[in-house]
């Protein structure tokens, strides 16, 4: 609310006329209408004459008014007693807002720094072996058995499949060999997809986006309050 609004809703309150209200406050009618239309600034004894006749305490006159309109009114001692008390109030208020939104950045960032330092288990990669190869055998046994050739033993490979399934959490490439008793296994990659159900590091992803919006939401209002 502009000064002029504020004193003349005070007027009205008091249900004054412009001549009444001038006339208890000792000044002119004119210079009144000025004042609420905002043309004009009271010095500090007129201020004082207005704050008497209205019976104003200047701690609601600076709630009620705007900052800016309070700036011209500095000039007079009781307002800037008023003025300077808050916006010591307002800066320490202010800084409050900038030390959280520090903290909540610097928590923000450091839980998505090391989430995204952490190797994304979600992807899940399946291996087929489709049995056990001796170890004077060459790895590709089972693609010649499946082609119809049989093993020295004469076995075919309906004899011969003996199928194992690895699920892991990790690209070992299209193949890898594992060691077994009585020979080796050859996995090779058969699928790969993303698990549905979050891993154990999933919520560093949604609490630090909301830490870090929560920081820059309190310099936001910082600014704003400013």
């Amino acid at each position: 609310m502009k000064f002029g609004d504020y004193i003349r809703q005070k007027r009205e309150e008091h249900g004054l006329t412009q001549p009444e209200a001038a006339a208890r406050a000792d000044i002119e009618q004119s210079y009144l209408s000025k004042l609420e239309t905002g043309k004009s600034y009271p010095s500090e004894d007129i201020f004082n004459r207005l704050m008497s006749a209205y019976g104003i305490k200047v701690e609601d006159l600076c709630r009620s008014v705007f900052s800016g309109e309070m700036d011209k009114l500095r000039e007079i001692k009781e307002v800037r007693a008023v003025v300077l008390s808050r916006q010591r109030s307002e800066a320490h208020l202010m800084r409050g807002w900038l030390l959280a939104g520090l903290v909540m950045l610097m928590i923000g960032g450091g839980m998505l720094g090391l989430a995204f330092s952490i190797p994304d288990h979600s992807i899940i990669f399946k291996y087929r072996s489709e049995g056990v190869i001796k170890n004077n055998e060459p790895p590709l046994t089972f693609k010649f058995l499946l082609a119809g050739k049989p093993d020295d033993e004469g076995k075919t490979y309906a004899e011969r499949i003996d199928f194992d399934f690895k699920t892991l959490h990790e690209n070992r490439g299209d193949f890898y060999i594992e060691k077994v008793p009585n020979g080796y296994r050859r996995y090779s990659l058969v699928d790969q997809r993303r698990q549905q159900s979050p891993t154990p590091i999933s919520w560093h992803y949604a609490l630090g986006g909301m830490f870090l919006i929560g920081g820059l939401a309190c310099f936001y209002i910082a600014r704003r309050w400013r």
